[in-house]
């Protein structure tokens, strides 16, 4: 039996790799190919590189010049148009799963109304040349996401988390910062409460990311896309850490308590990709508790503890307090409700609203 009868390949390589490779062997000139199977060379070419199928007439032929028997050509034809389609069923739902409008909305890439513009424009958005690329950067075992491949929130929402994450990092390469030291960034924390107390974040922000830049953190704030539950998040790459947070946040406590949960990670848990989820499923409930426990003691020092727990529960009073440890009344109130020391609906006029650009 001839061995090529049994050749099955699966991957999306036209026939025509096979014919150049058994034509090679045998000496066979594309001028001698293409006049054995009675076409012009510009047809022969089309022909190889996939773009004309090989009908049984020609597979008659192919087996008479290069070898091999007419269904084994046949069938390499029709694996590879079946490959080829897969592939692209493959890229279309990959696309469908992007939070694509909303990407084109925010400016992330280009509008486009073909699935082959979608699928260039989100190529290059990744910086991949194909969905099998994108998934070993993003979901195979050495990629940040992979912790949280198990979740039923990623499992159905993991595109546009990842499609997030790389807007930060987008934005992130934009900020020069120094090379990133953990004892730096942990000894400037407590000089950041105050900007809790500027009031827009226009303001404040280039200030926080300033000052996080000369200890290696880039600090990025991105509105999340559609299907995206995701509110904040930290990873270091080449010497940078991200700290990244989404532009939910409306209210000046659940922000800034939400900024030094996340340096809590950097300050504890360095070593790999921390998510948050909007919906508080948490993977990493140890870590969680840790950092929400290093972000109550940023913004409220354990020694000022005992006054806390012992303060009115009247504004001024809330206020006074706020000015002595140089952060908003907002998050004074916030870490009361959060005690259960005041009531959820109580105090929080003095919370301040953003409105973020």
């Amino acid at each position: 039996m001839n061995v090529f009868a049994e050749f099955y390949p699966t991957w999306a390589s036209p026939p025509g790799d096979t014919v150049r490779d058994l034509a090679q062997r045998k000496g066979l000139t594309q001028a001698v190919v293409a006049n054995a199977l009675g076409v012009a060379e510009p047809t022969l070419a089309r022909m190889l590189n996939g773009d004309l199928p090989i009908t049984e007439a020609r597979a008659e032929k192919l087996s008479a010049c290069v070898g091999a028997t007419a269904r084994f050509w046949l069938t390499r034809e029709a694996q590879y148009r079946d490959a080829l389609q897969a592939i692209q069923d493959d890229g279309r739902a990959w696309v469908s799963s992007l939070p694509f409008a909303d990407m084109a909305k925010f400016g992330w890439l280009d509008a486009a109304n073909s699935v082959a513009g979608k699928l260039q424009q989100a190529f290059t958005f990744f910086g991949v040349s194909s969905v099998d690329e994108w998934r070993d950067a993003w979901l195979s075992e050495h990629a940040g996401l992979t912790a949280y491949r198990t979740s039923p929130v990623f499992a159905m929402q993991g595109a546009s988390a990842a499609a997030w994450l790389r807007q930060g990092e987008h934005i992130a390469s934009g900020i020069s910062t120094a090379q990133w030291s953990r004892t730096n960034f942990e000894r400037i924390l407590p000089e950041l409460k105050s900007l809790t107390r500027v009031e827009k974040p226009a303001e404040f922000m280039p200030q926080l990311q300033r000052r996080c830049a000369e200890c290696g953190v880039a600090v990025v704030v991105v509105r999340a896309p559609k299907g995206c539950p995701a509110s904040g998040a930290t990873r270091v790459k080449n010497g940078q850490a991200i700290l990244q947070l989404s532009a939910r946040y409306l209210r000046d406590d659940s922000f800034w308590f939400t900024f030094f949960h996340e340096a809590g990670h950097l300050v504890l848990h360095e070593d790999r990709l921390f998510l948050e989820w909007s919906e508080k499923q948490h993977l990493d409930e140890k870590e969680e508790r840790e950092a929400n426990d290093f972000a109550g003691k940023a913004l409220i020092p354990p020694a000022q503890e005992a006054e806390l727990r012992a303060l009115p529960h009247d504004y001024k009073a809330v206020m006074r307090f706020a000015r002595d440890l140089s952060v908003s009344p907002g998050i004074v109130v916030g870490q009361l409700q959060h005690r259960g020391l005041v009531p959820r609906e109580k105090l929080n006029f003095l919370k301040k609203r953003y409105t973020w650009g």
